[in-house]
Formats: C-alpha cells, sequence, structure tokens
C-alpha cells in the first residue's frame, strides 16, 4: 500500500515502505480520529475536537494548517473531501486498527495460527504514549476506543486459550492466559485456564497459588467470591481428579519459575527504557560466565521493585529466577529472607525433596534454620555441634550449594529492599558473589540508599572497584512520564503539572495524589512521611518543622528561625540530609519532596505555624538586611501566614518592583495583586493595572485601573487621577482603539491641574498616537507630537523622547517618507535603550524593520525583527508579540516563502485576538490572503481579503483601509476581474482626496495607470 498507519501502540506511518515521521501531537490525533471513526467528519466537529478553548476562527485555522502537515508529510491522497464540509481519510490508505477488526471478526471459527496472527496485530493500546493535553473529549474518545479496542483483543486471547486447550498445550496455555491477565487481572477464566494448565503439567502446587491469587484480588478489588465454577476446579485439583498428563520433560524454555508471579499492575509501565537496556546488558555478561551484581537504588517510590517484576516478565521463563525481600520487622533473625525463599513450596519441593539435588550433607545443615526439612526427611542425621565461626561458614556454603544445584545457567537471584538485610544476609551475599564469580550468575539487589547500612553500603562499594557491579539509581519522572501515568490513571491533563510538582516525579507518590479525591495529602502517604519522621532525633524533628515553614533556605535562616544553637542545628542537619527527607545545592537547603514539607506543615497547630512564619520572617530581615529586596517575596509570604497584613503588603509591594526590574511582569502583577488583596489602596491598585498591562492582560488591567479611579475620585485627588487615566488611554494602544486613547487623554488634560512636564508631554504623545489610529489628519496628529517632543527635550525625559520618535516615525511612514521613518525609528531605539524602556525598545526594532522591508533593505529588516523576538523571548514580553509575528511573515513573504509567511501570520492572528486588536487582525488577515495569491490559490486570496476588508471598515482606520482595498484591486487585476478592480479602485480614489498619505496615492496612481493600459 502507499501509505499505512500503524495505531495500535506508538503510532507509526509509512509510504511505499518508508517510515515518516509526522512530528505534530495534534496530526496524529486527526489522522487516528479519521481512521477508527471510517467516516468523513464535519470540519466544525474536527475543530472542536482537537481545539475546543480557541475561538471558531483560530480552531479552523488551526485545523487547515494540520491537514497541510498531514498532506505535506504523507502525500495528498491520503485524505479525501467529499464536500466542502466533510474530511475523511482515503480509502486507499492501509490502517491496522482496521485490519484488526476486521480479522477479529471471525472468531472463534479460525485455528489457533491464525489466532495468534490476530493477536499480534495489537502491539500495544491504541496511541500508546500520545499525551493531548488541553483537548477534553478527543481524550475521552481516545480512552473509550482504547477500552473497546483492548476488550476485543482480550477477546483474541480467549479464544486463542481454547484452541491451545482443545490440543492439550498446556505451556501455550500458560503463556497467553498470563498475557491477558497483565491487561486485566480481574478475567476469572484466564486463572480458572491457567489453574487446569498447571495441574495438567503436575503443578498442583502453583495450581492453588493461582487459585489463592484469584480470591485475593477478587476480595480486594470486587468485595466478592470465585464463581462456582472455580470452586469446582479447585475441589477438582485437590482431589487428584484431574489428572496430570503425562510429559516426557521440561525443557529450559518452558521449566516454571521458581519465584512466584508478581499480580500484574494496574498501571502500565512508564519509561525506565535505558535501565531496562542496562539489565538486559549484565544478564547478558553473566551469561557468558562471570557473576555480576545490579544494584538498583532510589528513594521510597521509585519504582525499584516495578523496574524488576517488568524486566523480569520480559525474560520469560528462559532463565532460573529467585527472588525474595528483606522486612523491617525480621532484621534481627539471621538469613530471614533466604529462609523466607526456600521455605516456599515451589523451592522445597524441587530443592528438597525426594530426590533431593542436595547432599545430605548440606541438608544437615540448613535444617538448622529450615525445620521443616526434618519433617520431610526425618533419616538426616543430628548437625556436628561446631563453633559459631564454623557452622556460620557451613551454612554460608549450605545456602551456596543450593544455588549450584539449580543446574540452568544463567540463574538469577533478586532481593528486594536490601536496606532492611540482616547482618548474616549480607555476609552471605559476599560470600556468595566471591564463591560464584566464575559462575553464569546476575544478582540484583534494590535498596534505598537513604536507609541503607554501613555494611550495605561497604559491600556495594567493593562491588563496584572489583568491576563487578552496576549501579542503575532511578530518576524521578519527567513532566512527560507523570502525564502519561496520570492518563493512564485516569487523571486528567489540568492535574498534571501540580501533581508533578508536589510529588517531585515521584511514581508511588503520583499515583497515590492521583487517587486522592481532594487536593489533601493522601492519608497513606501522609503516614508513611510521618513515619519516616518518627524515626529521627528529637532535635531534628524539631529542626525540620522550621524547615517546612522556610522551604528554601540557608543554615544562618534555619537556626535563626528553630531557635537552636549552632552545633544543635548542625547535628540535625545531618541526620535529616542522610535520611534525604532535605537535600543540599550549593550552599542551600530544600526538600527532597514538596509532599514532605507539607506533611509536617500540615501537622503544626496554627499557634505554632504562626509563631514559626513570624520568626522566619525576622530570621530573613536579619540574614538579607542589606539586600531586603532578594527576599521580599518570601517575607510577604511569611508576614501573611504570621498575621501580620501590613508588613506583608509592603514586601509584596518591593517584591513587585525588583520583579519590574527584572522584566518579570507575570510576576509583578501577582505581588501587586497580593498587596491589593493583604492591604487595599488605589495607588496599589494604579501599579496592579500598570503591571498587568505591560504582563498584556488588558482586561484585567482596565479593571483594576477603573478601580483605582473610582477610589482617587472619592478623595479628590486629581494628580493620580491623571495618572490613571494616562494608563487606561495608553491601555487601548493595543488593540487599535485611537477614540478610547483620545477620550482618556483628554480627561487626563482636564485633571492635570497644574500641568507637570512628563505627565503633559505623555497626554499630548497619546492624542498623537490615537489621532494616527482614528485617521485624524497627519498635521494634527504631527502637532501634538511636537509639543510632546519639545517637553521631553526640556525636561531630560528620556523615556517621553523614545516614544515620541517611535510615533514621529510611525507618522513618516503614513506620509510615504520612509527615510525618515526609518531614522526616527533608529532614534528611538536608542533613547529606549538608554532609558531601560525594553517594552518599547522592542516596538521600534519591530517597525524599524517592517519599514526597511518596504525601503527594500531585507538584510536590515531580518537583523532588527530577529533582535526584537530574541528580547520579546528573553523578557517574556507579549503585547509586542502580536506585531513581530506580523512583520516576520511580511518578510517571509517579502523572500517568496509562502508557507513559512503563512505559518507566522496565523500566530500573529492568535496574538491579535488575544488584545482584541481588530485593526491588526484585519491587517494580518489580509495578509494571510497575499500568502494565498502567492501560493496561487487566488481565490482563497480573494475570500480573506474581502473578509479583512469587512473587519477593517468596523474600526476607525483609514489607512488600513485603503491599503486593503489597494491590494483588492491587485487582486481583481490578476483575476481579469476589470469591473470590480475599477470599482475598488473608484472608492480607494475618493478616500484619498485631501490626504496626505503621499504612498497610498502613488500605489493607487500606478495601479489606475495599469488599469488603463490593459
Amino acid at each position: 500500500m502507499p501509505v499505512q498507519l500503524f495505531l495500535l501502540g506508538p503510532a507509526q506511518f509509512v509510504r511505499h515502505e518508508q517510515p515518516i515521521e509526522l512530528g505534530v501531537a495534534k496530526a496524529v490525533a486527526l489522522l487516528a480520529f479519521l481512521a477508527v471513526t471510517r467516516a468523513p467528519q464535519p470540519r466544525d466537529r474536527l475543530a472542536d475536537l482537537l481545539w475546543p478553548a480557541s475561538l471558531p476562527d483560530a480552531s479552523r485555522k488551526n485545523l487547515r494548517n494540520t491537514l497541510w502537515t498531514i498532506r505535506k508529510t504523507l502525500g495528498e491522497d491520503v485524505l479525501w473531501y467529499p464536500d466542502n464540509d466533510r474530511i475523511g481519510l482515503s480509502e486507499a490508505v492501509e490502517v491496522d486498527v482496521s485490519a484488526f477488526e476486521s480479522a477479529a471478526q471471525s472468531l472463534p471459527a479460525v485455528d489457533a495460527p491464525a489466532l495468534q496472527q490476530i493477536a499480534q496485530l495489537y502491539r500495544a493500546p491504541l496511541l500508546d504514549g500520545l499525551v493531548i493535553l488541553d483537548a477534553p473529549d478527543f481524550e475521552l474518545w481516545l480512552s473509550a476506543e482504547r477500552e473497546r479496542l483492548e476488550q476485543l483483543y482480550l477477546r483474541v486471547l480467549e479464544a486463542l486459550v481454547a484452541a491451545h486447550q482443545a490440543k492439550a498445550q498446556w505451556a501455550h496455555v500458560i503463556d497467553i492466559a498470563r498475557q491477558a491477565l497483565a491487561h486485566d487481572n480481574l478475567q476469572e477464566p484466564m486463572h480458572r485456564a491457567l489453574m487446569q494448565a498447571h495441574a495438567q503439567l503436575g503443578e498442583r502446587a502453583e495450581a492453588m497459588r493461582q487459585y489463592d491469587r484469584l480470591a485475593h484480588t477478587l476480595l480486594n478489588e470486587l468485595g466478592v467470591e470465585p464463581l462456582p465454577e472455580t470452586l469446582a476446579l479447585r475441589q477438582a485439583i485437590i482431589d487428584g481428579t484431574l489428572q496430570p498428563v503425562e510429559i516426557p520433560s521440561f525443557s529450559a524454555a518452558h521449566r516454571p519459575r521458581v519465584a512466584p508471579e508478581a499480580q500484574p499492575p494496574r498501571w502500565p509501565f512508564i519509561g525506565r527504557r535505558e535501565e531496562l537496556a542496562l539489565f538486559d546488558q549484565e544478564l547478558g555478561l553473566a551469561a557468558g560466565g562471570r557473576a555480576r551484581v545490579a544494584l538498583i537504588t532510589g528513594e521510597l517510590g521509585i519504582g525499584k521493585s516495578r523496574l524488576w517484576q517488568e524486566w523480569s516478565r520480559l525474560q520469560g521463563a528462559c532463565p532460573t529466577v529467585l527472588e525474595t525481600r528483606c522486612l523491617d520487622t525480621l532484621q534481627s533473625l539471621p538469613f530471614a529472607p533466604l529462609t523466607n525463599l526456600f521455605n516456599r513450596q515451589a523451592c522445597f519441593e524441587r530443592l528438597f525433596g525426594l530426590p533431593s539435588p542436595l547432599a545430605p550433607v548440606w541438608l544437615v545443615e540448613l535444617a538448622r534454620l529450615l525445620p521443616v526439612i526434618r519433617q520431610h526427611r526425618p533419616e538426616l542425621p543430628a548437625p556436628d555441634v561446631l563453633p559459631p565461626e564454623e557452622e556460620r561458614r557451613r551454612l554460608f556454603e549450605a545456602f551456596t550449594q543450593v544455588l549450584y544445584a539449580l543446574e540452568e545457567r544463567p540463574l538469577i537471584l533478586f532481593l528486594d529492599d536490601v536496606h532492611w538485610a540482616d547482618q548474616a544476609t549480607l555476609d552471605w551475599l559476599a560470600y556468595l558473589v566471591n564463591r560464584m564469580r566464575d559462575e553464569a550468575l546476575l544478582l540484583v539487589c534494590a535498596y534505598r540508599s537513604s536507609d541503607a547500612s554501613a555494611q550495605l553500603v561497604n559491600l556495594a562499594a567493593g562491588w563496584e572497584r572489583e568491576g563487578l557491579a552496576r549501579r542503575l539509581p532511578l530518576r524521578n519522572f519527567t513532566l512527560e512520564e507523570a502525564a502519561q501515568l496520570l492518563q493512564a490513571l485516569g487523571g486528567s491533563a489540568a492535574q498534571v503539572e501540580p501533581l508533578q510538582t508536589r510529588s517531585a516525579g515521584n511514581p508511588y507518590f503520583l499515583i497515590e495524589l492521583c487517587r486522592a479525591e481532594s487536593g489533601d495529602t493522601p492519608p497513606a502517604l501522609a503516614e508513611l512521611v510521618r513515619a519516616r519522621l518518627e524515626r529521627l532525633p528529637q532535635a531534628a524533628r524539631q529542626i525540620v518543622q522550621a524547615a517546612a515553614v522556610l522551604e528554601d533556605f540557608d543554615f544562618a535562616t534555619l537556626r535563626r528561625t528553630s531557635g537552636r544553637g549552632e552545633e544543635e542545628t548542625l547535628d540535625a542537619l545531618d541526620a535529616l540530609l542522610g535520611a534525604a527527607i532535605l537535600a543540599e545545592r550549593r550552599g542551600q537547603y530544600e526538600f527532597s519532596h514538596p509532599l514532605v514539607a507539607a506533611v509536617v506543615r500540615d501537622g503544626l497547630n496554627i499557634a505554632r505555624r504562626s509563631f514559626l512564619h513570624r520568626r522566619a520572617a525576622e530570621a530573613l530581615e536579619a540574614t538579607f538586611a542589606h539586600n531586603l529586596g532578594a527576599v521580599a517575596g518570601q517575607l510577604t509570604r511569611h508576614y501573611a501566614q504570621a498575621g501580620r497584613p501590613a508588613q506583608a503588603a509592603r514586601y509584596a509591594e518591593l517584591a513587585a518592583e525588583r520583579a519590574l526590574d527584572l522584566t518579570a511582569f507575570a510576576e509583578a502583577a501577582a505581588f501587586y495583586q497580593q498587596s491589593v488583596q493583604l492591604e487595599p489602596s488605589p495607588v496599589r491598585r494604579l501599579r496592579l493595572g500598570q503591571a498587568l498591562y505591560m504582563q498584556g492582560d488588558l482586561e484585567r488591567a482596565r479593571q483594576a485601573l477603573n478601580g483605582a479611579l473610582a477610589e482617587f475620585e472619592a478623595a479628590g485627588d486629581d494628580g493620580n487621577q491623571a495618572q490613571v487615566c494616562l494608563a487606561l488611554a495608553e491601555s487601548y494602544l493595543p488593540s487599535g482603539q485611537g477614540e478610547q486613547v483620545i477620550w482618556w487623554a483628554e480627561r487626563a488634560l482636564s485633571k492635570l491641574t497644574p500641568p507637570e512636564p512628563e505627565p503633559l508631554a505623555r497626554a499630548y504623545y497619546l492624542l498623537s498616537a490615537g489621532g494616527m489610529q482614528t485617521g485624524r489628519a497627519l498635521a494634527e496628529a504631527e502637532t501634538y507630537l511636537a509639543k510632546a517632543i519639545d517637553l521631553a527635550m526640556e525636561n531630560n525625559l528620556s523615556e517621553m523622547a523614545a516614544r515620541c520618535r517611535f510615533e514621529l516615525g510611525n507618522l513618516m511612514a503614513q506620509r510615504g517618507d520612509l527615510p525618515k521613518a526609518i531614522e526616527a525609528f533608529r532614534q528611538s531605539i536608542e533613547l529606549a535603550h538608554q532609558a531601560g524602556a525594553s517594552f518599547l525598545e522592542v516596538l521600534g526594532h519591530n517597525n524599524l524593520a517592517y519599514h526597511a522591508q518596504l525601503a527594500g533593505d531585507l538584510a536590515t529588516a531580518h537583523q532588527h525583527i530577529q533582535t526584537a523576538l530574541d528580547m520579546a523571548d528573553s523578557l517574556s514580553l507579549f503585547v509586542p508579540r502580536q506585531y513581530l509575528y506580523s512583520t516576520r511573515g511580511e518578510l517571509a513573504l517579502a523572500h517568496g516563502q509562502a508557507e513559512q509567511a503563512t505559518g507566522w501570520f496565523q500566530r500573529a492572528l492568535v496574538e491579535a485576538e488575544k488584545n482584541n486588536n481588530q485593526a491588526l487582525v484585519a491587517n494580518v488577515r489580509a495578509n494571510l490572503g497575499l500568502a494565498a495569491r502567492a501560493r496561487g490559490e487566488l481565490d482563497e486570496a480573494l475570500a480573506l481579503q474581502q473578509a479583512a476588508w469587512r473587519e477593517a471598515m468596523n474600526v476607525a482606520a483609514p489607512h488600513l483601509q485603503i491599503q486593503i482595498e489597494l491590494w483588492l484591486v491587485e487582486l481583481h487585476m490578476q483575476r481579469n476581474e476589470r469591473a470590480a478592480a475599477k470599482e475598488a479602485l473608484a472608492r480607494v480614489e475618493m478616500k484619498l482626496l485631501g490626504s496626505e498619505r503621499a504612498g497610498l496615492q502613488q500605489w493607487a496612481v500606478r495601479l489606475k495607470e495599469e488599469l488603463q493600459s490593459r
């Protein structure tokens, strides 16, 4: 087939037998939706499904872009369009989902080989690993389809099990039934199939253990008993009426594992691919005939046991595997993990029953720790009375001989939670590795480094020095891995980042937090944390309370907050670091997990918490007395928690001012918002509004400014009323609402009594800028601008001088004098840079780039737009991006890069719509029409230009209206629509009568001459 889609598992795409990378997640999602639904879908449904948060126009554009990406990557013939409204997947495309569903319809009338081929089509769940965080309806659809296809896959496995049962192929039954239970461990028929298969192979004990697993699972998950037919099967196995079939021998491939099978987990295995590969390498080295040690290390809940389970499951039944674990409660008992392992029935029957592969001398020694051996082997002599050291040495060798008796190689021994191993077991592990150094042995030890004994630390270090061991430290989950896990658990996309932060990426913590019904710490996790803290010394538990209030701190601040002495604090800090409660990074300390800090804080009563926050604030003031701004945010939090709002509000203002100095506008707005909430005042509302404006949140900025204005009016404060009116006027500039700019600027002028130079210059500047937006006479705008420039120069107002030069550049451009416009923008950039006005400096670079492009100087244009984009990104300036993306698109268009230009214009359109800048929306839409025209898509170009013209007529922007109409004239001429071109040109000529816009007049004259010559 020319194109093949493999969607069962991670999405893969093939065209003409070559793999194709489709890196856009929503393109993959769109293709999958069309492939699985099998019917053409309305465009609006697809747009709403994948871009629900976007405005209708924006979502439809996103859909068009995604369709274009699919066609460009996989070919034009992948999609088909039955009509203008619907989109479908071409019938020529081969989809594995369709093949799987079609083949599965033949159940159960096919034989085992055919069923196996059907099962192999199901590589993994549908679109495994795909995460779409902002399309909840798609996520629901995907979840339902995954469930449906998984159920179909399980029906295939059921049919496959039945086919193998009919032919008494019990080893195959075991493999397939376990495969099915890994997907759903509540399938009672599969448990029965395993019981029957083990019984038929003569493994009655394993069959009974399988029943026990089923009964335990049903009770825990559903609170029910097994079905009557399951009970009847169990009784038949007990009675011996279900007789095993005769088989000559077990091959190594079908030899049962000595270790018990772990219950299939209820969530998928995430990540850890590198660690699995390292395990494979270690097994390969061990298979070469040399003992190897793999050390899985990591904190509680990081997934050490799960990693082992996943890797050992992938090995099948080929290697012989022994697995056991160490328990905290059994640390005082010698060899507790080993006696627990060899007391299991599977091990016991194989190793100590009749006939036993072990020599009687070793059975006698083992009977010292395993008295049950004598119950089955009463003929064994009594053990010799030996000195303790000799007895210990013999036990070491006896346990080692047990491993030698398991002749299959390689042999794998896994010990979990080795940090709780008793001393005798650790000594035996050292003996074992040395004794079996030249055997195909892989020893796997999983433990928490923070809880490891000195003996274990030394033992592991020794193995590493000798080159026998490899350490596999497990890291916390990345945000992407956390998203995959939470999706599998049924969590929402909105939970991902908050839960990742609270859990620090610990998988177990993530699971428990996701399952919690509220935002509180789950009781199981809280108890776990408290249990760890209870093992700390008393002083350390008190110090950790101060640490929980501080969260991020240095030693001096911790000591002052806790009120403890220096040595006492040092000892407690050592204990907290050793227990991995705290972590040290360059002289600063923080909690290894935010969850631990939350549990400690939740355990504090209100009075204690308030006291510690006050002490923390005072400690920070003492430590940072020379630079309070650096910790103003922390001081805000501590004084607020200490119940001192006035001090908290003062520090919130200081933190906001510092954030503004760093051009961190979002942070500044957040701190000003805090100051208003803690202790409201009109001045704080004014500053909040200004910060929100710089952040690009124009609506909330105006709300805050109007609140400030009302309070200043009530107080009769004309000076501050003028400042608020000027801020409100400026807030309407990015949205192109010139009339509002003029109205608020004139109101500000009425309040300036007596007028002061800076606000007066600002008012004149805004009257000029608003006038040019509304299309008023350029001479009037120039008059206001000249007044503003004079005031700025006379009073050394550098930032205002930069603003005025910027507006002068716009005025010169409208007159068609590009050299003067470009020079004015250069002067504006220099002045803005000197004044530290980054926002204005970015706009200056943008406008210089745009007009340099109009003048044909593309090199200069590229240099300045790239500078502007880099500054906007580094400073998180959002408002200018609408202009920057548009200019970047026009540069791409000037280079003949129509597709690249379209991408930039679409980004500009999104930003302009966010800022409600209707004039720019019309301008960008017209530019999209120019890009379509450059691609030769004249019908789309005409539709876009006409839509842009209608939008421009709804705003007071005559310069833009004329410009779009001139583009329409050009387009009509290209389409040989002479009458439409003449009509549009006539409208332009009427609007240009008496106009000062020389550039537009020259353009119109040129087009008229060209039209007349045709």
